[in-house]
């Protein structure tokens, strides 16, 4: 939680003193949002389906340079997840063990950017984003293979939490409703708990990388409709998370 209270600081830092807020926007978006976090040491594999449905609002205003301040949250919605675990038998053996079923996920972020330069048309930002997910696995199918010949196969009600929390430090540049973005330092956090198997342990894993994204915005009126898509890459395959976002947005203009 420490990151996000340093993120949830900076975010107020940058927001506080007198500014006069020129444009508000709330809108819905829904995204279509996978991501897999793959850690060598232990060696385990978390997949997700994160689709969902987002609140959205964003406040642009200027104090010293021109500022967007951004918000969103979803709700609690059922999906599915897997946790799969890879290690050596004594034997020399490959074992995989993991579960595939339903989960609880929600996800909520903030995000800051400052236009830091113009050149013509075109606006260069710099800026920074938190996005956290919350998951909770439920009944889950667990599967045990033996150099890939299945062992056995059962349902297994042991609870599991997690949080995910992504972190970006991006450049990016906007024209005429287009813009691009580059979070060139990206780090995944992921949280798991298992309260039965390590119980009062937080096991916690760090993945670096990188982010690309893209967007096209088009405004009439107080109207305006978004479509954008991200793409997460990995540093190191050994602690490595991956993300790819697709999505639509609408909202109202103030």
């Amino acid at each position: 939680m420490a990151a996000v209270r340093i993120g949830l600081v900076s975010l107020c830092l940058l927001c506080s003193g007198r500014a006069a807020v020129a444009q508000v926007v709330i809108g819905a978006e829904f995204d279509r949002d996978r991501f897999t976090y793959h850690f060598d040491r232990p060696t385990f594999e978390q997949r997700y389906d994160a689709d969902n449905v987002w609140l959205v609002g964003e406040a642009r205003y200027t104090r010293v340079l021109p500022l967007e301040t951004t918000a969103g949250l979803t709700p609690s919605r059922t999906s599915t997840g897997d946790d799969y675990d890879t290690f050596p038998d004594a034997d020399g053996a490959t074992i995989v063990s993991g579960t595939t079923g339903p989960v609880s996920i929600h996800s909520w972020r903030i995000g800051q950017r400052a236009d830091v330069a113009h050149a013509g048309a075109f606006a260069f930002s710099a800026g920074y984003r938190l996005r956290v997910d919350i998951v909770d696995f439920g009944l889950g199918h667990k599967t045990v293979t033996r150099n890939g010949v299945l062992v056995s196969a059962t349902d297994v009600t042991s609870p599991e939490h997690t949080s995910s929390q992504m972190h970006e430090i991006y450049g990016g540049v906007r024209v005429s409703g287009l813009a691009a973005e580059l979070a060139p330092v990206t780090l995944g956090r992921l949280l798991v708990q298992l309260p039965d198997k390590y119980p009062g342990q937080d096991l916690i894993y760090y993945a670096k990388g990188a982010t690309g994204s893209a967007s096209y915005a088009l405004t009439r009126a107080h109207v305006t409709v978004a479509v954008h898509a991200e793409h997460t890459w990995t540093y190191s395959p050994s602690a490595a998370l991956r993300r790819t976002i697709v999505g639509v947005r609408a909202g109202y203009r103030w």
